[in-house]
């Protein structure tokens, strides 16, 4: 089954981290995570709108680089039990606020703030397949997006980041820059397990 959604506005920061901790050893890792953070509209099934944050860690699967969700933070309960079961995310709880100058997520009182402010034009970062693991057990997410025409380089400036360290691992540590784009078309479905 597609689910199909718009990110009306979307972050992408990298990360420096120790992912042995958090992949399959059946994964390279090469030691850089992404979190992606958006505002979801329209999503498909019952046009569902709410923000999330997806933690994953770079990954090669098959020779090629692909990412691993290791955490999803998803505000909506209904889109968080749902992705917690058909896409098999690892969720989480949590309040997202996002905006063009500032995003904030607080799971259960830890917190990562961070301010954005506009660079110049970027690329668009490169599509990867997308896996999410329970022990042993490995699930693809069938993973699609259309890109927007534009995506702009910002600065970054971290106020809190605590929920960086407790999702990633201590010595976990954000880049000071990242993409901001509007209206990627967000493709995804149920994950089968590999």
């Amino acid at each position: 089954m597609e689910l199909r959604g718009t990110e009306a506005l979307t972050l992408e920061i990298g990360a420096d981290v120790d992912a042995r901790k958090l992949a399959p050893a059946r994964f390279e890792v090469d030691g850089r995570a992404n979190i992606l953070f958006f505002r979801m509209t329209g999503l498909s099934i019952a046009r569902f709108d709410y923000f999330e944050a997806l933690w994953r860690v770079s990954i090669v699967h098959e020779g090629v680089p692909a990412w691993l969700g290791v955490k999803c933070d998803i505000d909506h309960p209904i889109v968080r039990a749902l992705g917690a079961r058909f896409v098999r995310y690892p969720t989480r709880a949590a309040r997202i606020v996002g905006s063009e100058g500032k995003w904030s997520v607080d799971a259960a009182g830890t917190k990562l703030d961070v301010r954005v402010r506009d660079e110049d034009s970027a690329k668009v970062p490169e599509l990867r397949r997308t896996f999410v693991a329970e022990g042993d057990r490995v699930w693809e997410i069938p993973w699609n997006e259309e890109p927007p025409a534009k995506a702009r380089a910002v600065n970054i400036t971290v106020e809190d980041d605590a929920l960086v360290r407790a999702t990633f691992g201590e010595g976990a540590k954000l880049d000071r820059a990242g993409v901001v784009h509007r209206g990627r078309v967000h493709i995804c479905g149920f994950a089968k397990r590999i």
